[in-house]
């Protein structure tokens, strides 16, 4: 392909443009026709216009600007217009090779799915018409960047690393000894920028009257200048790593509360995690007021974006044991019968700082406790005067919690 394919730009002219795709004259280049047999080929749309949507360096969040309003008319005017059939809108999220190679991950998969969900939010296209691909860390735009033109001290040094080398951490290890770590800061400064994004293709069936004949023997996938790998292919076929997410985390109400605590989180799919927090307080406060419990409070979550990101709702269960004196007229104490209960929550979680590790946790929920209680006269070896049973139905679960997360990969089964 004469085309060379680079953050969604055409940095040569392509004359088979005719042949290999025709585009309506009414809409951007990023809109492309297909043939109907060639419509899922990764060929034709990675060598063509490709819309970058550039994020801030850590950052996955889309706010609205003129670019992205402009993006969301045009597929509304596809999706309306009768001479239009759309197959697909095919969406790529990555990552600039910086930082760590979990983080940017990770970063490549938000980016991607906040350009899907901003596109289903403004025009309604439907989730099964959405590819959605993460692309990672782009080393493969960076190389290119190189080879077209892009100027970095040390060069050539830098290109025959990533000949050589295919593992990115050592990639980056080799790149980084270079003049004491010069050639490194310029790419990040320079380089880097434009590979944090996501890019976009707008994906339609062509119309067969329209479609010109090809030369005889002339194989699409085979045409490309001499020593040029086939484009972009390695990034898509690159199988997605699963990944376990599991965080240690403390509830700071809790603590307000002087009782401590701790949990654990797991995730080991894409949107449902564990949450299985324990509460443990063994003192008395004084003479007359304790809150005695060990209590824990397993939840079960789904998150309708990405594990242990952003939204969530929860089904939980809790099971306490307590002896408690807050007034004057009694010290509560369960008799050999846990207090349980069941109920529904709604959160959020928000990431601190770059690294994806540390987060808070906010969280509310609500439902019913059922619990049996013996009551003492609040002095010293008061007498028990009363024994109850009770139903409570309201708040069940609140909290601000901080986690520490790790990310364990595992290898495809694919």
């Amino acid at each position: 392909m004469v085309s060379i394919f680079m953050l969604g730009t055409l940095y040569a002219e392509n004359p088979l443009d005719s042949i290999v795709s025709f585009r309506e004259a009414d809409y951007p280049d990023y809109v492309i026709s297909l043939p109907e047999k060639k419509i899922d080929s990764v060929f034709y749309y990675a060598n063509t216009s490709i819309v970058p949507v550039i994020f801030k360096v850590n950052k996955y969040r889309l706010f609205n600007n003129k670019q992205l309003d402009s993006i969301a008319n045009v597929l509304c005017q596809i999706l309306q217009d009768t001479t239009m059939r759309l197959a697909y809108v095919w969406i790529g999220g990555s990552a600039s090779p910086e930082g760590p190679s979990k983080w940017n991950y990770q970063l490549g998969d938000y980016r991607s799915r906040a350009l899907a969900d901003f596109l289903r939010q403004k025009t309604g296209i439907q989730e099964d018409k959405l590819k959605v691909k993460n692309l990672w860390e782009d080393w493969y735009s960076f190389e290119s960047a190189l080879k077209n033109g892009a100027e970095i001290p040390n060069k050539q040094e830098v290109l025959d690393i990533l000949e050589k080398e295919s593992d990115n951490e050592q990639r980056k290890k080799q790149i980084k000894g270079l003049d004491d770590g010069h050639t490194w800061q310029c790419i990040v400064r320079d380089i880097f920028p434009p590979f944090r994004n996501a890019r976009m293709a707008i994906v339609c069936h062509e119309r067969p009257e329209l479609l010109p004949s090809l030369p005889v023997g002339f194989e699409l996938q085979e045409f490309c200048l001499p020593g040029l790998a086939p484009l972009v292919l390695p990034l898509y076929s690159r199988p997605e790593p699963k990944e376990w997410i599991i965080a240690v985390k403390t509830n700071l109400f809790f603590i307000a509360a002087l009782t401590s605590n701790i949990g654990m989180e797991v995730s080991p799919w894409s949107h449902w995690s564990l949450d299985i927090p324990v509460w443990y307080s063994p003192y008395n406060i004084s003479s007359t007021r304790k809150l005695r419990l060990l209590a824990a409070q397993p939840e079960i979550r789904w998150w309708p974006k990405h594990a242990m990101t952003g939204h969530f709702i929860g089904l939980h269960t809790h099971i306490a044991g307590f002896n408690v004196a807050i007034n004057n007229h009694a010290r509560y104490q369960d008799p050999n019968h846990a207090l349980w209960g069941l109920g529904v929550s709604y959160g959020y979680t928000i990431h601190l700082g770059t690294t994806g590790k540390w987060a808070l946790d906010f969280n509310i929920g609500a439902g019913f406790t059922e619990y049996s209680y013996d009551a003492y006269r609040n002095w010293k070896n008061g007498p028990k005067f009363h024994s109850g049973s009770e139903w409570y139905w309201g708040i069940t679960r609140m909290g601000i919690s901080i986690s520490y997360k790790w990310y364990k990969q595992r290898k495809s089964r694919r």
